[in-house]
């Protein structure tokens, strides 16, 4: 049971009714400590949908029931993947496995905040306004009713209303996401962030727009998209990232490397013949964490390899053996990557 989450477990603990066998095969599976940070975080958003939605008042034990269903669908092992850092073969099975089916778990949760409840919208129950969907960590993928793909990295939340699909089709992002909207020439697609609009037919392209930045940045990989803040309106074309700022309220557009900025969101990033410094960079848009790299590593070294469901401790750790470096987690979201220093006695 160590490499499987016993869902059925960790939903009788959440409805508090659990027996004490079951409660027993719980604790042996949270002795490991990836898995206790993953009930962790369950239990987090599970209070905070018990608050968000005490006033509404669904069939408990019919939820429950469909929710135990898709979280058992959900629960299989992915294949196990091998990266390579011209170094020996090496399989990657970890903490990285537990946190990518948390993160999964985390929306199937956090998309019940909001008072309808995703679950009772799906299987044709009573439904409210609007409709919540909530990353806490890692990275997760969402399909919107026109059958739209979202990703969405750490922190961030898609929502929309339940008149999705009238005649436009409208979605409030807060965060980052990426986009591969289905073409409908009669029902634009729009993203509405802190001060602008984006506005498509079907493309694919990247929003980021935290809270506490001052710029949203659109980028754009395929199609082409109109952008509106106030009474500015500019077109976006393949390859452009426009920067809206919300003091000045006015949009610039240049080109830029948008494979780059969009690589968070592929099932795979494949980087060959990469220095530490542009494999720093990517690292940082992939796991979502500030990298500090000593200015003289910058260009050295080379590496290729693939990355798909690793941790970023697994892929420093490679990293470390094959070239004198040493990094260290100054907290939870910045690392600090220096020469290795070595003691002569």
């Amino acid at each position: 049971m160590k490499n499987e989450i016993p869902w059925n477990l960790i939903i009788s603990k959440l409805q508090q009714d659990i027996t004490a066998d079951d409660n027993r095969q719980l604790m042996e599976w949270l002795s490991d400590s990836a898995n206790k940070e993953v009930f962790d975080e369950l239990e987090q958003v599970w209070q905070k949908v018990r608050t968000r939605a005490s006033g509404y008042v669904p069939d408990t034990n019919y939820y429950w029931s469909e929710l135990s269903k898709r979280m058992q669908k959900t629960n299989r092992h992915p294949e196990a993947d091998t990266t390579t850092i011209k170094a020996p073969r090496m399989r990657f099975l970890g903490a990285t496995y537990f946190r990518r089916y948390a993160a999964v778990a985390c929306i199937v949760f956090a998309v019940m905040l909001s008072a309808s409840f995703y679950i009772g919208i799906a299987i044709g129950k009573p439904q409210q306004s609007e409709q919540v969907y909530s990353n806490l960590g890692g990275k997760s993928k969402a399909l919107l009713p026109d059958g739209t793909e979202v990703w969405l990295h750490a922190n961030s939340s898609l929502a929309y209303g339940t008149d999705f699909q009238s005649d436009y089709r409208q979605v409030n992002v807060v965060g980052e996401a990426y986009f591969d909207v289905t073409h409908d020439a009669d029902k634009p697609f729009i993203v509405q962030t802190d001060g602008m609009r984006v506005i498509v037919h079907g493309t694919k392209f990247n929003v980021e727009a935290f809270p506490e930045s001052e710029n949203t940045l659109v980028s754009l990989l395929e199609g082409s998209v109109s952008l509106e803040a106030g009474l500015e309106k500019r077109m976006l074309q393949p390859g452009e990232t426009a920067t809206y700022n919300k003091n000045s309220r006015k949009i610039q557009i240049e080109k830029s490397d948008v494979r780059f900025l969009t690589s968070w969101a592929s099932d795979a990033l494949v980087l060959n013949k990469k220095t530490l410094g542009e494999v720093c960079q990517f690292l940082s848009k992939w796991y979502n964490v500030k990298i500090n790299l000593a200015p003289d590593l910058s260009d050295k070294y080379s590496y290729t390899f693939t990355l798909r469901t690793e941790s970023l401790e697994e892929v420093l750790r490679i990293i470390s053996r094959i070239n004198p470096i040493e990094y260290r987690f100054e907290n939870e979201n910045v690392l600090t990557i220096s020469p290795k220093e070595y003691s002569i006695k």
